[in-house]
């Protein structure tokens, strides 16, 4: 659906991710002296002027040191250069922040290329030196440049002053704070539910696949999905909801702790990564369906690792930051004014409703609710309304599952997927493993 951004478009304390780094003691199994790292069966191939001490994080991502001295990387294969139609590919960006401008392509669609923030050592020609406290985020182009994304893999290798704590995860990508948030120590498996499976659901050793590498998520803009690598991850944020909310789900299912790990792990650290954007001041906006799904994987981290740092971030009185809770809201007389004035002005791709006294109170979705009211349209058919639906359905389900209801803290979201699953459950919906759940655990649950 190109069009659409032409209308929007385990059980212990964890460690104290404010703390110190020096207060996270060291030490790991795994760790060996390299100064050659090759990722994905040498897809992408670090090489450094020496050896460092190099290990892996729980996803498997890797992590590298050089007792607190800069690390000096003199090659990343494949080098980042400028082709004879001068389009610049597979770029290197350094602790990349929330931005709508990017390093890895040139030819990128919509999502803007800056040259300075590509700090390969092919582009720049000499040596990177890396401080300690790094994310390093390197990307191999897709060979078309036409089309999303414009990146079809990506790797963060991050640069630490010493080892850390064995079964860490990675900390973000973005921003300079790399200290350890949380190991495998900390996760906490009863914050997960154990439903009876009904039969019909999908391979959980399926679904962990979709979290075995980094899903890029330093754009918060619907020009996103530019930098959404292709072999790690759906590019649209629809598609991404879709894929997390299913294995969100199978997480709150009876499988055993060691049939949930790897799964677990890889949205842990989903989960982490999107913390991080946040934190450093992140807002996935409300727009159409680009920027939806993100907040649940932040709250199951929250959850399992027993992070209130995290869960803050979930919380919608603290932080009003996701799509997830900017579209739903409860009619209004405020929606009835608008929808009646000369201010009104929906997406005219779907026949017009306006919103009448009886619908005051409803619990309502809206394609740009917050920032763009007058785009409000009551009718079923609205657009994008069914775009996110069944999505937004998963994610909502999840939580119910969960039950994290108050920590998500936003009732119409929860309202409304109940709206939705009694007009869809025969329809959109249909006979999925979705309805079949909540019918079976949701329902005779609510209050």
């Amino acid at each position: 659906m190109d069009n659409q951004n032409q209308e929007e478009e385990n059980i212990s304390t964890p460690t104290d991710q404010e703390g110190e780094e020096e207060d996270n003691e060291g030490g790991t199994e795994n760790e060996e002296t390299l100064d050659v790292l090759s990722i994905y069966d040498d897809t992408i191939v670090f090489n450094f002027s020496e050896k460092y001490t190099v290990g892996q994080f729980a996803n498997g991502d890797y992590w590298v040191h050089n007792d607190g001295s800069d690390v000096i990387i003199t090659d990343i294969s494949p080098a980042s250069t400028t082709m004879s139609s001068g389009r610049v590919i597979n770029g290197t960006m350094l602790n990349p922040e929330n931005s709508s401008n990017q390093g890895y392509d040139s030819e990128s669609r919509d999502m803007q290329f800056e040259a300075s923030l590509n700090m390969d050592p092919g582009f720049l020609e000499t040596d990177l030196v890396v401080q300690p406290n790094t994310s390093v985020v390197k990307s191999i182009s897709m060979e078309s440049d036409e089309g999303r994304p414009i990146i079809k893999d990506a790797v963060v290798l991050t640069v630490l002053t010493k080892t850390p704590p064995e079964g860490s995860f990675r900390p973000p990508y973005t921003g300079t704070d790399k200290n350890i948030i949380a190991t495998l120590a900390d996760v906490d498996y009863s914050a997960l539910k154990t439903y009876p499976k009904l039969g019909d659901e999908p391979d959980i050793a399926e679904a962990q696949k979709d979290f075995e590498r980094v899903w890029l998520e330093h754009c918060t803009e619907w020009t996103q999905r530019d930098i959404h690598p292709d072999n790690n991850m759906p590019a649209y944020g629809r598609d991404m909801a879709a894929t997390s909310g299913r294995g969100l789900v199978l997480l709150q299912l009876d499988y055993t702790n060691l049939e949930k790990e790897k799964l677990l792990i890889g949205m842990i650290q989903y989960g982490i990564d999107i913390y991080g954007v946040a934190k450093s001041g992140g807002v996935w906006y409300n727009n159409g369906g680009h920027n939806l799904g993100r907040k649940m994987p932040l709250l199951l981290a929250a959850k399992v690792l027993n992070s209130e740092e995290m869960l803050i971030y979930a919380d919608k009185e603290e932080h009003f930051i996701f799509q997830d809770d900017q579209q739903h809201f409860y009619v209004s007389q405020v929606e009835v004014d608008i929808t009646n004035s000369s201010d009104w002005a929906p997406d005219p791709r779907a026949d017009l409703t306006a919103y009448t006294a009886s619908d005051i109170g409803i619990p309502e979705w809206g394609i740009r609710h917050t920032d763009r009211p007058q785009a409000d349209n009551a009718n079923w058919g609205a657009t994008y309304r069914h775009v996110n639906g069944p999505s937004q359905f998963a994610h909502i389900l999840a939580a119910n599952l969960m039950d994290v209801k108050d920590d998500w803290n936003w009732s119409p979201v929860f309202d409304y997927a109940s709206r939705y699953y009694e007009i869809e459950k025969s329809g959109e919906l249909g006979n999925d493993y979705l309805v079949n759940l909540w019918e079976a655990y949701v329902i005779p649950n609510m209050d």
